[in-house]
């Protein structure tokens, strides 16, 4: 389906609090975009036990804490060419 991630009040009510898990990989990495990517994930989840899994760059880590609850996680994707690099988040402990 269509998401608009600037509009999360747009998802589709029958979908509101259907999920255990999202895997969130946004295509910017603002203060903004992770805001309306929080209401997202929200709606989605269901409302007691449910995980939120992501990436964003590391100088994000205090940001994805306090809007998500997330924790960096030990492994890290190699993208050798980018400027800033990358690690996956999650709000959920996992060997």
């Amino acid at each position: 389906m269509f998401y608009d991630f600037n509009h999360p009040e747009l998802i589709p009510e029958e979908l509101h609090h259907q999920f255990h898990l999202v895997v969130i990989d946004p295509p910017f990495i603002t203060r903004e975009v992770w805001e309306k990517y929080q209401e997202a994930s929200k709606l989605l989840l269901v409302e007691e036990g449910g995980h939120s899994f992501l990436s964003t760059i590391d100088e994000n880590e205090a940001m994805i804490m306090e809007l998500m609850g997330a924790r960096r996680r030990e492994f890290r994707p190699s993208i050798p060419n980018l400027v800033y690099q990358y690690s996956f988040y999650a709000t959920y402990d996992n060997e």
